[in-house]
Formats: structure tokens, sequence, C-alpha cells
């Protein structure tokens, strides 16, 4: 079996190494750096510790990547336990690269043509599968920032929902050597720049920043259950050609939160698991993945006839349940108050 994975991002790389393990050695396609500093894709480098079993299963330690456990985060002016950490994400993506067939190089449709088997691993691109049936995307912008403290306070981890209008939030997380990720998501956002700003104008009194460079992205927050069909067959060259989507090109990232890093690696353990099961596959995946779904309906509902009247309790629950599947420790009855706060910020003016 010939096999080519297009994009060696979390997913398309994680998937080629537990191929590997099974003595399948798939061809990797990306065709290089992005355009930031980092050389990667936007992305705030945040995950749960329990990222830890996903690396040990390709041989690799988190101690390795781990910059900074968040054992607890501010959510708009709440203090909750956590089980995040931020991770040097370039760091795991080159060894994740390292020792698999990479071609750096885009997959050219003479060479597509000749493998039985294309994943696209292309994330937010998407750029072998149709168009999702029901796409949802989170437009970004972050900032990472040298922070100084005007007193002996250090900038907290945090993740506020409340200075951004719309359904959108904003994110500090740590990244090391007194330098951290601040960004700003939102669905139909437009004033990025602007509000990222008025952040730095209203902590200006505790604390000093210097922006290092700055990055722009786009999340894909559709769920799985949207962002069908997660596979086809095709005739090529008069015989039959699978094509697969792993991770962000079929929606494994989280629509309340953008979280996606764990989700991928867990998408492509279901499919290497499933390998080369198409049906098997989508059916484990649906029904893994089938709270996004649920999360996505929620911003749906919030996007159109909910947004005069803010979240329903079955809104509120989902909210609570996103919270605790992270393994962030939120007070049941402080939780659903601020979660009410969300009435106050569907509706608020760009």
């Amino acid at each position: 079996m010939k096999i080519a994975i297009v994009g060696a991002g979390i997913s398309g790389a994680y998937l080629a190494k537990l191929l590997g393990q099974e003595g399948l050695y798939p061809d990797v396609y990306d065709a290089g750096a992005q355009d930031t500093l980092c050389g990667y894709r936007s992305c705030g480098w945040g995950a749960p510790i329990g990222i830890e079993k996903y690396l040990a299963e390709v041989d690799l330690d988190l101690n390795e990547y781990l910059i900074e456990p968040m054992f607890s985060m501010n959510f708009d002016g709440l203090e909750a336990k956590t089980p995040l950490c931020t991770i040097n994400k370039p760091r795991l993506l080159r060894d994740l690269n390292a020792g698999i067939r990479l071609k750096r190089q885009k997959l050219g449709q003479e060479e597509a043509d000749s493998y039985d088997v294309l994943v696209d691993a292309t994330g937010i691109t998407r750029a072998l599968l149709p168009p999702c049936r029901s796409d949802l995307t989170l437009p970004t912008l972050q900032h990472r920032v040298a922070v100084s403290s005007e007193g002996d306070v250090r900038l907290g981890a945090g993740v506020y929902g409340n200075r951004i209008p719309g359904l959108g939030y904003l994110w500090i997380f740590p990244v090391g050597n007194g330098q951290y990720h601040i960004g700003i998501g939102g669905i139909g956002l437009v004033h990025h720049e602007s509000l990222m700003e008025r952040f730095y104008r209203e902590s200006s009194d505790q604390f000093s920043f210097r922006p290092l460079c700055r990055c722009t992205g786009v999340v894909r927050v559709a769920s799985p259950y949207y962002s069908t069909p997660l596979s086809l067959t095709q005739r090529r060259k008069g015989k039959t050609q699978a094509v697969i989507g792993v991770g962000e090109s079929i929606g494994t990232v989280s629509p309340f939160t953008g979280e996606g890093i764990v989700y991928s690696l867990e998408c492509a353990g279901i499919l290497a698991d499933s390998w080369p099961d198409q049906e098997e596959y989508g059916n484990l995946v649906l029904a893994r993945f089938g709270w996004m779904k649920k999360e996505r309906e929620t911003l749906d509902y919030l996007l159109g006839q909910g947004r005069n009247g803010g979240p329903r309790l079955r809104d509120r629950w989902r909210f609570y349940k996103n919270a605790r599947r992270s393994g962030i420790d939120l007070p049941v009855l402080e939780a659903f108050k601020r979660m009410g706060s969300l009435s106050r910020w569907v509706d608020a003016p760009d």
C-alpha cells in the first residue's frame, strides 16, 4: 500500500509515526515554513498535561517540551485550578518530523495519482477534501510579548470572554523568559488590533508590554459532524484511491475554546487504529467527538436566534462540561453565574 500524508503538522506527523510502528511508511508532503517568526502556524502552545500519554506512544517525553504548567488560571475573574500547560510546539513538531519520510514540497497531481491512500492533514486549508458541509471558522491575532511588572505581581495565565465583543475571547499563556502569547479570537470579529491595544492600555498600570512578533490565523471550529465528508473514495487512472481527513481538516477542535492539539493527536490515533477502514474511522470520530457537535450547535444558537436572549440552560451546561473535560476545576454555581454573563457580551457592539 502506497500512502501519502499531506501536511506535517501535529496530526500528520503523529500519524506518520504511528503508521511506521505498524510497518507502514508514508511519504509526508509539506511545503515548508509558515510566514511567522517561529516558522509555524499561529498557536497559543497551550495543552493539557494529558498530552503526555500521546507523546509516550511515539517515544517522546513531555518534559522535553514543557515550558510552564498553568496550575491556576483566571477565567473572567474566576480563579480555577487547571491541568493545562504551555509546550514548545515548534520543538515538538521538529521531533515528530524526525525519522519520517518528509518531503519539503507540494504534492503534485501526477505524484498524487500514484498513491493508494491520500491523507488530508492540511488543517484549515482542507486541500484534498471537498468543502465542509457547514464550515465555521475563528480568525485570530496573537502577539508574542515581553512583559515587565510595574510591581511585585506577575502576569497570570488567563482566558477572558468578557473583554471581547460577540463570540470570542482573549488568552494569556506564558511561554518562558518573561514572555507570553497574548491573543484574541472571535467569530466575525474584525477589530483584533484595536482590542489588543485596549488590553495593553487597561493593563498598563501593572505591566509594560513589548510585542516581539505578531501572527494571524484561522481555526476551524465546525466540529467533525459539520465537517463531513471525513473521507471519500475516487477513481484515479483506473484505480481506486482513498482520501481521508485527519485533525483540524475534519474539525477536531473544541468549538468553544479553539483547543485542538490533543484532539488532533487523538484523531490520528483513531485513524491509525482503524487503518485503512474509512467507515469504521468515520464512525469512531463522530462518536468520540460528538460533544463538539453540541458545542457547535450552541455557537449557532448564540449567533442566531439566541443573540437577544443569551445562553439557554443547556448552553451553560455545555460551557461547564467543556471546562470539566479539560480538567478545569470550576465550582458549579459560580461557573453558571459567570456563564450567564454571556448574555451581556453576545449583544455587545463591535
